[in-house]
C-alpha cells in the first residue's frame, strides 16, 4: 500500500471537521479576549513568580488578584482558577508575561502550531507513511482532531508533552533508553500523564530509562525550590490534593473524563460510596498497567515498538486520575504509529482491522466530541471507544507473536 493516504473523501471528512471547529472558535472569540481559557493559569504563575511572590504561588488569593488585573472581565469566577501544576512549569510562562495577555496567548498558541508541524518531521523517519504525505497535510489532520483544537483553544500545555512522547518514542527506536526517560521525566508539568507512562516501563526492567527519569525529575524539583522555596514547593502535594477535593471548584468533574475513572465513576456512583469508586479505579487501573506491560513483554524488538508504545500511551489516557477532552491530544503518536501499521501489514484480518480503524474514525469526528461534552457533559461516554481500541492493539500485539496463527486465520 503506497499510495498518498489523504485521498480526497479523507481530505473532505477532515475539512469539515475543522470548520466546525473553526466556526466554534469563532463563537467564543470574545470570551477569549477576556480571558476565560486555561491559559490563565499560566499567564498567571509566570506574573506571581516575575513579580518575586514566588512563594505565595499557591495561595488562592494572590492567584485570583493576579488573574483579575488581566481577566477582570471573566464573571463566572468567584475565585481563582487554581494553577495545580508543579512550580517549575510556572518559569517557562515567566517570559509570555511581558506582553499583555491576549498577545502572550495568541503567541503561546503560535508555537503549539509550531509543534504540531514538527511532529510529523520528528516521526517521518520512523514511519512510513509519513513519508509519503506533506507534513503540512499531516498538521491539517491534527488541527481537525477535535482534543487539538481545545488545547488551542484552552492555551493549554498538552502539546508540549505530545512532543515529548514522539521523542521519547524515537528515543526508543534509536535504544536509547535513557534518553527516553530524560524526555518523559521532562513532561512531569502533567505528571498525572507521566508516571503511568514510567510505572509501565519499570515493569519492564527498562532501568536506563527510568534512571533518565529520575535524573530530569530531581532536576526540576530543585529548580522548584529555587523558583517558589522549599517549604512551597512542600507544600506543592496537599495543594493539589485540596484542589480535587473540591473539584477545582467545579473545574473537575469525573463524568467529563475520557478514561476509567469517568467510566466507573459514572457507573457505580449511584450504588456505591466514593471510597469504594476510587479503590476500584485504582485497582483496575493497576490491572491495566500490569497487562499492557507484560503485553509488550518483546518490545525491545524493532517491529514490536510501534504497536507496544502506542499500546501504552492509550493505556496511560485510560488509567490516568484526570483526562480531559485536550489530554486525548496524546493520542495522535499512537494514531500515527497504528495508521502506518494498518497500511504496512497485509495479512491483517477484517476484524482487527476494524478495530484498529473504527475508533480512530469516531475519535476524529468533532461532533460526537461536542455533544458529548458541551452538551451532555458525559465525555467518559468516548472511554469505551479508547477499550475497543486498546483491545484491538493488544490483538495486534499478539498476532504479531503469533505469525503462524495469524496466517491461518
Amino acid at each position: 500500500m503506497r499510495s498518498n493516504p489523504f485521498n480526497p473523501l479523507l481530505l473532505l471528512f477532515l475539512a469539515g471537521m475543522l470548520v466546525v471547529q473553526v466556526t466554534a472558535f469563532w463563537n467564543v472569540r470574545d470570551l477569549i479576549r477576556a480571558g476565560y481559557p486555561d491559559f490563565t493559569i499560566f499567564y498567571s504563575a509566570g506574573s506571581i513568580v516575575r513579580t518575586g511572590l514566588g512563594s505565595q504561588l499557591y495561595d488562592d488569593n494572590t492567584q485570583y488578584r493576579a488573574q483579575k488585573e488581566f481577566a477582570a472581565g471573566v464573571h463566572i469566577r468567584q475565585g481563582p482558577l487554581p494553577f495545580n501544576h508543579p512550580p517549575f512549569e510556572a518559569l517557562l510562562f515567566l517570559p509570555f508575561t511581558y506582553l499583555p495577555y491576549f498577545t502572550a496567548y495568541v503567541l503561546w498558541g503560535l508555537l503549539n502550531l509550531l509543534i504540531l508541524i514538527a511532529l510529523p518531521l520528528l516521526l517521518r523517519p520512523h514511519v512510513s507513511l509519513l513519508q509519503r504525505a506533506s507534513p503540512m497535510l499531516w498538521s491539517f489532520a491534527a488541527l481537525a482532531f477535535f482534543p487539538v483544537f481545545v488545547a488551542l483553544l484552552q492555551g493549554q500545555d498538552v502539546l508540549v508533552l505530545v512532543l515529548l512522547l514522539a521523542l521519547a518514542f524515537v528515543a526508543l527506536k534509536n535504544n536509547s533508553d535513557f534518553a527516553a526517560g530524560c524526555c518523559l521525566g521532562l513532561g512531569l508539568f502533567r505528571f498525572h500523564l507521566v508516571l503511568p507512562l514510567v510505572f509501565m516501563l519499570l515493569l519492564q526492567k527498562r532501568v536506563k530509562a527510568f534512571s533518565g527519569f529520575c535524573a530530569v525529575a530531581l532536576a526540576l524539583l530543585l529548580i522548584s525550590v529555587a523558583v517558589v522555596g522549599m517549604t512551597t514547593t512542600w507544600h506543592y502535594p496537599w495543594y493539589v490534593w485540596q484542589v480535587e477535593k473540591v473539584m477545582g471548584r467545579g473545574s473537575i468533574v469525573p463524568s467529563d473524563m475520557p478514561n476509567l475513572r469517568g467510566l466507573l465513576d459514572g457507573i457505580l456512583t449511584p450504588w456505591t460510596t466514593p471510597r469504594f469508586t476510587t479503590i476500584s479505579v485504582i485497582v483496575v487501573s493497576l490491572v491495566f498497567a500490569v497487562f499492557a506491560a507484560r503485553k509488550w513483554r518483546s518490545g525491545a524488538r524493532a517491529t514490536h515498538l510501534p504497536l507496544g508504545f502506542a499500546l501504552l500511551v492509550v493505556t496511560t489516557v485510560l488509567i490516568s486520575y484526570h483526562a480531559f477532552a485536550y489530554d486525548l491530544s496524546l493520542l495522535l503518536v499512537p494514531v500515527a504509529l497504528l495508521l502506518d501499521y494498518l497500511a504496512e501489514s497485509t495479512s491483517l484480518t477484517g476484524r482487527t482491522r476494524l478495530v484498529l480503524l473504527v475508533p480512530i474514525l469516531v475519535l476524529f469526528f468533532s461532533p460526537l466530541h461536542m455533544v458529548l461534552w458541551l452538551h451532555y457533559g458525559r465525555l467518559n461516554l468516548l472511554a469505551p471507544v479508547l477499550l475497543v481500541w486498546w483491545w484491538g492493539i493488544a490483538q495486534a500485539i499478539s498476532s504479531r507473536d503469533a505469525p503462524s496463527s495469524q496466517a491461518m486465520a
